[in-house]
């Protein structure tokens, strides 16, 4: 399993079908394991003790992640590794590696804006439902200086 589709890609790039792959299911698989150790240590740790988990007895579930709340990020991480399958080995940068590069800053962007603000739509209880009392942001952090 993972939280997106290769149709989803599309949205993104609606020629990554086209380059010679007929599906990059090896590259989304990558991006989800990926993102689900990323997201374990920078946001589910931090989120699991307000709603009374103990993160270390609790492990992070993938399969409680709801409302695709990690599609964007796996879409931009699996054209990041995607590209960088496809560009060529040399010292001159071309058009996939600059999509590599891009895709790698857009999927940075998104794991900073849900880690730093709006956190994972997750279903604390199990029961397939996200209430308001599941929904944990994450409080930006501000250095304030004398």
């Amino acid at each position: 399993m993972t939280y997106c589709t290769d149709q989803d890609l599309l949205k993104y790039r609606p020629n990554i079908l086209s380059l010679g792959q007929t599906d990059w299911a090896e590259q989304r698989q990558d991006a989800y394991t990926q993102i689900n150790k990323i997201i374990n240590v920078r946001w589910y740790l931090k989120a699991a003790v307000p709603q009374g988990f103990d993160p270390v007895l609790t492990a992070f579930d993938p399969d409680l992640v709801m409302n695709d709340s990690l599609k964007k990020l796996e879409c931009f991480k699996t054209l990041e590794l995607a590209y960088m399958l496809l560009m060529k080995d040399s010292p001159e940068a071309d058009g996939f590696e600059r999509n590599m590069d891009l895709f790698a800053k857009k999927y940075g962007e998104e794991l900073n804006l849900i880690v730093g603000t709006i956190g994972v739509d997750y279903d604390w209880n199990s029961d397939d439902e996200l209430t308001v009392d599941e929904t944990v942001l994450t409080a930006p952090r501000r250095l304030y200086r004398s």
